[in-house]
């Protein structure tokens, strides 16, 4: 194990079984100082906790490891290593529209469940952060609305 070890995060790991099958597994995968992957969990990770809420927050860092790329495990001359997997997904007109609607289902979510919390009302420093979080869903789906349109317009 290397001595100094700056950080940890859940990652998705993608192994080769055998010519026919592939795994996807979350493991613990550990980073040096500058970021390099240093090593990983052997084998794979469940979501733990000593409590229901620990259990919760720990399967909400599982999901984390959802928005980054997929890391593939792969058989070097002396050890294994992870490589980032390589995705090209092409981008369709319809993929502004689809992002732009979920963006709205998530702010009217979040001006549902939070903006009419009676903490907002009795609370300056909690109300100015829950405004900026409206302002970014907002802004972007702004933004997407543009992407959609110079796409549409080319």
């Amino acid at each position: 194990m290397v001595n100094s070890m700056l950080h940890w995060n859940y990652r998705v790991i993608k192994k080769q079984l055998d010519p026919n099958t592939v795994s996807y597994q979350i493991h613990e995968v550990y980073y040096s100082d500058n970021g390099t992957i240093e090593t990983w969990t052997e084998s794979p990770v469940e979501p733990y906790g000593e409590t229901e809420f620990e259990l919760r927050e720990d399967i909400r860092y599982f999901l984390r490891a959802f928005r980054l790329p997929v890391l593939e495990e792969k058989a070097d001359s002396e050890k294994p290593t992870l490589v980032e997997e390589s995705y090209d997904y092409a981008i369709n007109p319809g993929h502004y529209f689809e992002f732009m609607d979920r963006t709205s289902v998530a702010l009217d979510y979040v001006y549902q469940f939070l903006g009419n919390h009676p903490l907002l009302r009795h609370d300056a420093e909690l109300k100015r952060s829950y405004d900026r979080v409206e302002e970014a869903l907002a802004e972007l789906y702004q933004l997407a609305g543009k992407k959609d349109f110079e796409a549409s317009n080319g």
